[in-house]
């Protein structure tokens, strides 16, 4: 069975190579169509996927290079037509500018994964960032989960604990089988607590839980089906919610089911950030800009782990 893979770009394009590199060391026959979706990085960037040194490199997975119309970075789209159950007449009076403004409008398809989501063909997505090693197949061990489970939306590993502050009541097994520490769930409260029944909403929530969407995989059908119920998109960033949370606290409300695989075994499959730091933490304009992107040290990476010397990019 092949599978298509989404991976948003902004400005890495050595660590995105490299992340695909190590990808197709171990599924590379399971894979036909990888979707690069640049957040207007810039010509330069999108040239080196464009490469006839990548490409061939790549041979025979397709590669998909689309730019977005308007940067978007780390903040929320407003898409005209999909309006989620927080936006009342209120919210949208107040902000009806943001879906009909040409400055501030976007493109469907300028939210991370969407482009994909919308025009694979495959049942199934490996949904990526840039900035990911692997090491073991674990595009093998999503595909045989959703395939066991066709009730299954989205499977990976549940996240963010570190934020939630149900942490201390919940078990992410008992998660999975639909037993949550709270009516509220995934909604959370913003302050610490001492048992799940003194949760109110009005006191303040959050959601930070989700299948963290650094490497996951999606039933295509589903997920797409998860998005028109609740018009939300999975990529999209959402008022106290990171990318993927608000679509999936939505996507609960509507049935989802999910499986969270490999528990602590995900590091003999993956790491995340194996750089020494993970996300947009090295922009300013997109992060905290507390780290240091060494693009030298990922092309020196690159020839030794691939063989592939980057000058021959540009001939």
């Amino acid at each position: 069975m092949k599978i298509d893979v989404a991976i948003n770009s902004y400005k890495k394009p050595e660590s995105l190579i490299y992340t695909l590199m190590s990808l197709k060391q171990i599924a590379g026959d399971m894979i036909d169509t990888v979707y690069i979706n640049d957040d207007c990085s810039g010509k330069e960037v999108c040239d080196i996927y464009r490469s006839e040194a990548v490409r061939e490199y790549f041979k025979p997975w397709k590669l998909d290079v689309r730019e977005n119309t308007h940067s978007i970075g780390i903040k929320q789209a407003y898409i005209r037509g999909y309006y989620p159950a927080y936006m009342g007449w209120k919210f949208f009076c107040k902000r009806w500018w943001r879906f009909f403004s040409p400055k501030y409008g976007h493109n469907r398809f300028d939210i991370r994964y969407q482009y994909a989501l919308e025009h694979t063909d495959k049942k199934y997505m490996l949904i990526l960032h840039d900035d990911i090693k692997f090491m073991k197949n674990v595009v093998q061990v999503y595909v045989t989960a959703l395939e066991q489970n066709p009730e299954l939306t989205i499977v990976g590993q549940l996240g963010q604990c570190w934020l939630c502050h149900f942490s201390k009541f919940c078990n992410k097994q008992e998660l999975a089988k639909g037993r949550f520490p709270s009516k509220y769930w995934p909604q959370t409260p913003s302050k610490e607590i001492k048992n799940p029944e003194e949760f109110d909403p009005k006191k303040g929530f959050t959601y930070p839980c989700r299948i963290n969407e650094w490497c996951c995989m999606v039933n295509v059908q589903k997920a797409n089906e998860i998005t028109q119920k609740t018009r939300t998109f999975f990529g999209n960033m959402y008022p106290h919610a990171d990318t993927a949370a608000y679509w999936f606290a939505e996507g609960i409300r509507y049935g989802l089911k999910f499986g969270d695989l490999l528990s602590n075994e995900y590091k003999e499959y993956y790491n995340h950030g194996w750089q020494g730091f993970s996300g947009h933490s090295v922009w300013v304009n997109q992060g905290k800009g507390q780290s240091v992107y060494d693009a030298n040290m990922i092309i020196s990476q690159i020839e030794k782990d691939f063989g592939f010397k980057w000058s021959q990019i540009k001939g």
